[in-house]
C-alpha cells in the first residue's frame, strides 16, 4: 500500500478517543511518530517497516520508549517556563 493511500485512511486514537488520520499519527511528538503508532496501525500497514525506512534506529528508540511521568513532565515544563522569564 502506498504512503499517500495511507494517509488517507484513519483510524480511532486511543489517547484522543476519535478518528484520526495517520498523517497525524506522524507527527504528533516533536517531530516524531506517536509511540502508539504501532499498536493503532499495525493492522492498515507494516509500520515496523516504515519506522525503520523513515527513522534511524535512535529515533525509533526514542518513538517507542514509554512517556515520562506526569509530575516529571510538568516539573520540566516549569523549569522551562522560569528560563524563558514566564
Amino acid at each position: 500500500m502506498s504512503e499517500s493511500a495511507v494517509s488517507e485512511k484513519t483510524t480511532r486514537c486511543s489517547m484522543l478517543g476519535h478518528q484520526v488520520p495517520f498523517e497525524y499519527c506522524r507527527q504528533c511528538s516533536n517531530s516524531l511518530p506517536c509511540r502508539k503508532i504501532i499498536d493503532c496501525w499495525s493492522h492498515e500497514i507494516d509500520v515496523r517497516r516504515y519506522l525503520e525506512k523513515k527513522y534511524t534506529p535512535e529515533e525509533i528508540r526514542q518513538i517507542l520508549s514509554p512517556p515520562k511521568p506526569k509530575l516529571l513532565q510538568i516539573i520540566e515544563i516549569a523549569k522551562k517556563a522560569s528560563a524563558r522569564g514566564g
